[in-house]
């Protein structure tokens, strides 16, 4: 279905929901005119709120400044301060999710201040859902249980279940699929008892998702039908939206793209209108995934890139994390290797701030923690409950004893189901965190072919077109022994990175074998002016130790061609390498007796070729993939120089990762 046809029905579904609204505020607006002092305040309040209810944010925000300019006006600390809650409200709802934590965190101060648990409820309940939206979900858990323990104080069965749902939204994005429907089907149960249809399917769609993750699509199409037709019915149209992304994303799931995208761009049309950039990135995000998967790449490109620009500024994690893996595949699939693997690293970096094992401990520490509380207060309750049978007992001894029995009995069941209960949860989460182990290798082991293919596309040219030419103009002097040679040798050198290329790992015998024939080579070609001295610690096994393949031949490249070669007078150029092992690693130390780095520097500057090695910086990346220790920690430059202060070379000394 054509965008505009979709976008032109919603107008006029919404348009009796806008009608009814509007007449609401039109009522509430008449009476500002006959309203003074604090009640006039609340009004301003009610009105902004009204419009934060149709999504114009614009004369939200002239109200919500009214109602700040007339409680100052007043004096009125509680005025005032309800307008922070106002003004953070709009701000969660742009996306400036700071901004909106800022103006709650005032506002919850105040309500301790002065003892208002039912404004903290509420206000708590906003940080849960800026803290889950930015993938804290310790946070979110922590704001949602205080939340929901003063609902539950104050018998609010509405905010209770407002909460609940939320609780389960979380509960959802970290995998823990049981706990996600229980509090999913006990939020039903409360807006059922109270008639609240509009809350009411946002459970039902949340449903739907748990049910799409464990693939029982039927009862998925179920709850998402069931929302669907509330939300039309209620003439909901961010609910409706909601509704066709998650049917999109269900289908995506099946593998059944063609019927996936068209609801993604159904749900787009729709979001397109409305005031958070939150949701419209995700749905930017599920079309260029759709495109993505027809093999549309200029398409997928272009949406996901738009869906990123949304997202950045929001600070997103988990809407990032999607982002950058269907990205990630993008540049794999078109061949554009080193930006796969790019995008690769930065979600693995945002995927591991979101929840790594630390996360995870101190989510079912706060889940334990609650449920404790839970418990502790129905014990509680039953105590007390005790105390009066024990009243009622002291009159008839022969029920006394039948209580206590009783009693124990009672304790004995509760004391065993809270250790099966605690058994399970311990067993589920120790499968968990081997799930996690199992992903974060097969990740890394992604990352590590991406890594070698990137190596690969980056032999380097213009070292190979030198020998080609060197050995041509040998053939053209009739130096036929010399070219023979050096052909040879050149020969020997292509072998060897081709079979060091094989594997991401190589023995040390032929990776210094590599090395000592493309020096041989250097020194063939530039005539003798290079020397060198490899040295290998007698305790080294040179054939059973084991190093990433070509990473050494970066830095003495570095070296000839920044080093050696700058030297004037004829003086011969000079690389010792010295190989130790220390600590697992091996302690490899390169130094030349060439110009210096501030020297080479100086000349680079003055040629047209100032770009780094590629080589280096790859060989830079893979030691930092392979340590997490920082890169000057595995790499140190130090400059030689004379009491004169005059340049003697340069000395690379590089820790290396036994594999």
């Amino acid at each position: 279905m054509n965008r505009i046809v979709i976008l032109l029905i919603y107008v006029l579904s919404v348009s009796g929901v806008k009608v009814a609204a509007q007449s609401e505020i039109d009522s509430l607006k008449t009476l500002l005119a006959t309203t003074s002092g604090e009640d006039k305040v609340d009004l301003y309040g009610k009105i902004c709120w009204r419009y934060l209810a149709i999504s114009r944010l614009d004369i939200a925000r002239q109200y919500a400044d009214s109602m700040g300019l007339l409680a100052t006006k007043l004096e009125s600390k509680a005025g005032q301060f309800r307008t922070k809650y106002y003004n953070g409200t709009i701000a969660r709802i742009e996306g400036n999710y700071k901004e909106a934590l800022n103006y709650y965190d005032e506002y919850v101060q105040y309500n301790v201040s002065v003892g208002d648990s039912s404004r903290i409820a509420r206000v708590m309940y906003q940080i849960g859902a800026v803290q889950s939206r930015l993938g804290n979900y310790d946070q979110a858990l922590k704001a949602y249980y205080r939340s929901l323990a003063i609902d539950r104080k104050a018998n609010d069965a509405y905010g209770a279940g407002i909460t609940l749902n939320s609780i389960g939204i979380v509960h959802w994005e970290t995998k823990k699929y049981k706990d996600a429907i229980r509090e999913y089907l006990s939020a039903l149960a409360i807006f059922d008892s109270v008639r609240e249809m509009s809350d009411k399917t946002d459970a039902l769609v949340n449903l739907g998702n748990v049910y799409s993750a464990l693939n029982d699509f039927e009862k998925a199409k179920q709850y998402y039908k069931e929302a669907l037709a509330i939300d039309r019915r209620e003439d909901k149209k961010d609910g409706i939206a909601v509704s066709l992304a998650n049917v999109a994303f269900m289908f995506d799931k099946q593998k059944q793209y063609d019927s996936a995208l068209r609801y993604h761009l159904m749900g787009l049309a729709i979001r397109e209108e409305l005031s958070s950039k939150e949701d419209l990135a995700r749905s930017l995000a599920g079309v260029g995934y759709g495109y993505l998967q027809l093999k549309n790449y200029p398409r997928a490109e272009d949406y996901l890139n738009k869906a990123l620009a949304f997202t950045k500024p929001l600070n997103e994690k988990p809407v990032l994390i999607d982002i950058y893996e269907h990205l990630s595949r993008l540049n794999f699939e078109k061949g554009n290797y080193l930006k796969a693997y790019e995008y690769q690293q930065l979600r693995f970096l945002h995927k591991d701030s979101v929840l790594n094992e630390e996360n995870n401990r101190q989510l079912n520490d706060l889940q334990a923690k609650y449920e404790t509380e839970e418990k502790d207060q129905k014990i509680t309750l039953l105590s007390k409950e005790n105390e009066v049978r024990e009243k009622e007992a002291q009159r008839q001894a022969a029920l006394k004893n039948a209580f206590i029995a009783g009693l124990i009995l009672v304790s004995l069941l509760v004391i065993l189901v809270i250790y099966i209960f605690r058994q399970r949860l311990k067993n589920q989460f120790l499968l968990s965190s081997k799930n996690e182990e199992l992903k974060e290798v097969n990740f890394k082991r992604q990352l590590s072919e991406l890594e070698m293919k990137a190596l690969r596309a980056q032999i380097n040219p213009h070292f190979l077109f030198n020998c080609m030419n060197s050995i041509n103009k040998m053939i053209l002097n009739g130096e036929t022994e010399n070219a023979s040679q050096y052909l040879a040798k050149f020969s020997k050198l292509v072998r060897l990175i081709l079979e060091n290329a094989e594997g991401t790992t190589v023995s040390l015998e032929n990776e210094l074998a590599l090395l000592e024939s493309y020096i041989q080579l250097e020194e063939l070609r530039f005539k003798g002016k290079i020397g060198y001295n490899i040295s290998v610690d007698k305790s080294i096994e040179k054939d059973n130790t084991y190093l990433p393949s070509m990473v050494l031949q970066p830095f003495v490249e570095n070296a000839i061609w920044h080093g050696l070669m700058h030297k004037e007078n004829g003086q011969k150029g000079m690389i010792n390498i010295d190989i130790k092992e220390e600590h697992d690693r091996l302690l490899c130390t390169i130094e030349d007796n060439g110009v210096g780095r501030e020297k080479a520097q100086q000349l680079r500057e003055k040629s047209v070729f100032k770009n780094k090695s590629m080589g280096m910086k790859i060989t830079e990346e893979r030691l930092r993939l392979l340590s997490r220790e920082g890169l000057e920690q595995l790499i140190r430059i130090t400059d030689l120089k004379d009491a004169l202060n005059h340049a003697l070379g340069t000395r690379v000394e590089i820790n290396i990762p036994l594999s």
